[in-house]
């Protein structure tokens, strides 16, 4: 009678710690989600409420005349505001912001 008890109480016990595991797992795997969603919504977002295009005359035009989008291609306006941006101060997110705009402005 132990013996038949023992039997049925370890693979109920393993079949509860394997369970418990994949909800533990599961709820990981959530949370690392939402944090990514998170991340992606922010980096869309502009930064400090500031569009794309309220940043690139905000940083952009304080030095430079006006420079219509369409003048460079979008390899060219990756690399220019790259260097630009420890000139003009501008965070990462700041810089794929405004190239996002001038990409998006074609």
């Amino acid at each position: 009678m132990i013996a038949t008890l023992n039997l049925i109480r370890a693979p109920l016990v393993a079949l509860t710690l394997f369970v418990l595991a994949g909800l533990a797992w599961n709820a990981s795997a959530d949370s690392r989600e939402k944090r990514q969603k998170q991340d992606a919504s922010s980096d869309s977002d502009s930064y400090m409420g500031l569009s794309g295009q309220e940043l690139w005359s905000n940083n952009c035009l304080r030095c430079h005349n006006i420079r219509p989008p369409t003048m460079y291609s979008n390899a060219q306006w990756d690399v220019i505001v790259h260097h630009m941006r420890i000139r003009a101060n501008i965070t990462g997110q700041e810089q794929r912001a405004i190239v996002e705009f001038l990409k998006s402005s074609k």
